[in-house]
């Protein structure tokens, strides 16, 4: 019963959906051509910006894979020293 409900509204909404949209269409201030256009630039546009973000998220991971890997090193480095420090120390 409920599913019934859901998928008439999901219908009724899909087809006012696409009434709206071919209103909009046929009452378009603009031509096809420049509507295209202005289509075609708004994905250019967030294209753009997703490769801008992706380029940038990949850059703070090296980074922090790059810190991650100098604390790892300084902390190893840390503890040989502590070893050899250890190791001096009981052979005296």
């Amino acid at each position: 019963m409920a599913s019934d409900k859901w998928q008439s509204t999901a219908s009724a909404f899909l087809i006012g959906l696409g009434i709206g949209a071919g209103i909009g269409i046929l009452l378009a201030p603009k031509s096809g051509e420049d509507t295209r256009n202005d289509i075609a630039g708004a994905v250019k546009d967030g294209t753009n910006r997703i490769i801008a973000q992706g380029k940038n998220l990949r850059r703070r991971s090296q980074e922090t894979i790059q810190d991650a890997k100098d604390q790892l090193t300084d902390a190893a480095d840390a503890g040989g020293q502590a070893y050899r420090e250890a190791k001096a120390g009981s052979s005296s």
